[in-house]
């Protein structure tokens, strides 16, 4: 952890020499054909969209600069702005209002007559990469074309390079939605093991080197943390909310979708003046769903290392760096990032997906990876530019000190924002629970 801290520190020393004035040492690794595969954050979502305005600062874009010296050849599946769905904005700071910009974008290189190298498709889980060719007008159809499963057009590319980093949706879907449901939003660890050994395998068998990556704690997201589970009185005492099986504890969360329930009442007791009725078990993830999430991502983990290990691949351990993150924050120039909803600088107004700093900060850890398995010496990105130079207003980072800031945990997602997150993670709400049932593993 402390070598972690010690690199997100120096990295914005980084010298700002053009890549195009030497010669990138990669070392055992080739970088000639570089594919990525991957889901939202692989792809560069950003704020609820995907738009060519956060796909350009995409991490596996920012992998393949610094190690080519090269701007041109990576090819993404860019989408106009405001994006598909339309990236999320600040409409209102009293009430604090989030909600999709106006419009749509629409796809800039459809017809590109070979496979985009970055391949990760928003809302996919590790199976989808295997199975999954259409999706009736989805994301996989804007991405993957219908031309084969994004793991057989990779192969197809024949990769010198390859990352890896799939298995959020696997858990996320469980946090997201409020529901842990074995084999519906929580994908099995036997089924996980047999899609991931099959990409592993097939990529290896082309000759990509490889680079996987570990899933972090999604139930430590903004999505999930920033609605405290009590009311604070002005006397300092904390009244704990009401779920829907009951008051609820510190352990247990509050989803950023319940701003709509709490605005009406729902989840406040009476004698607060609420209505005293239970929040709906899609706005709270209890304290046995986190664990029982938490617990299979650690038994992913528990696969990724493994045949990373037996595949020879570099691995990027993104859990034990978000843990980090959230204990000690980012130090760069003098600020700490850190995941706080709308302060903290790493997480978007989505609440799920990185900012642009946090896309750049993503890619030194690949790059570290990398450099440290392959004996390559390729430079880390430049961080500064992202804090105080045009890569924030023109990627839409979020500077807290630009404006005054109500509490972030009053944020509210229209209904819309919600819906077109919900699309994008490919998330179909199950239908309520029956009282006193509880779908867990």
């Amino acid at each position: 952890m402390s070598r972690l801290r010690i690199l997100a520190g120096a990295l914005a020393l980084a010298l700002l020499l053009p890549l195009t004035a030497f010669a990138v040492d990669t070392g055992s690794a080739d970088f000639t054909r570089y594919v990525a595969i991957g889901d939202s954050i692989t792809a560069g979502f950003m704020s609820g969209g995907l738009s060519q305005v956060a796909q350009r600062n995409s991490y596996p874009f920012l992998i393949y600069r610094q190690a080519t010296g090269k701007t041109t050849g990576f090819e993404q599946p860019l989408v106009s702005p405001p994006g598909i769905p339309a990236q999320l904005e600040l409409r209102s700071l009293s009430p604090l209002v989030i909600a999709p910009k106006a419009g749509l974008g629409s796809p800039l290189n459809l017809n590109l007559a070979r496979p985009y190298d970055n391949l990760a498709v928003p809302g996919a889980n590790v199976h989808n990469v295997v199975a999954t060719v259409t999706d009736n007008g989805g994301l996989h159809d804007l991405i993957l074309r219908g031309q084969g499963t994004a793991l057989q057009q990779a192969a197809f590319l024949h990769p010198t390079f390859a990352t890896v980093w799939i298995g959020n949706n696997d858990a996320l879907r469980a946090a997201t939605s409020g529901r842990v449901i074995e084999g519906v939003t929580l994908t099995p660890t036997a089924s996980f093991e047999a899609d991931y050994r099959t990409i592993a395998n097939t990529l290896a068998a082309v000759g990509a080197k490889l680079a996987f990556a570990t899933i972090p704690d999604v139930t430590a997201i903004p999505f999930v943390t920033t609605i405290s589970p009590f009311i604070t009185l002005p006397s300092g005492q904390q009244v704990p909310l009401i779920g829907p099986n009951g008051l609820l504890t510190a352990n247990d969360h509050v989803l950023l979708t319940a701003q709509a329930e709490l605005a009406v009442g729902k989840g406040i007791p009476a004698a607060l003046g609420g209505t005293g009725q239970p929040l709906s078990d899609a706005a709270v993830l209890d304290a046995g769903e986190a664990a029982t999430i938490t617990a299979r991502i650690n038994a992913y983990n528990a696969i990724i290392r493994t045949v990373a290990n037996e595949k020879n691949a570099a691995l990027v351990d993104v859990n034990a760096a978000f843990a980090d993150a959230a204990v000690h924050g980012v130090p760069v120039g003098g600020l700490t990032f850190t995941p706080s909803f709308l302060t903290g600088g790493l997480f978007s107004y989505d609440g799920v997906h990185p900012t642009a700093f946090g896309y750049a900060y993503l890619a030194n850890l690949f790059i570290a990876a990398i450099d440290d398995h392959y004996n390559a010496s390729i430079s880390p990105v430049n961080l500064l530019p992202f804090v105080f130079g045009t890569a924030s207003a023109s990627k839409g980072l979020f500077n807290p000190a630009d404006i005054g800031m109500d509490d972030p945990s009053t944020a509210t997602l229209t209904p819309e924002a919600i819906n077109n997150l919900f699309w994008s993670l490919n998330v179909n709400i199950p239908a309520p629970k029956r009282p006193g049932h509880h779908h867990r593993h």
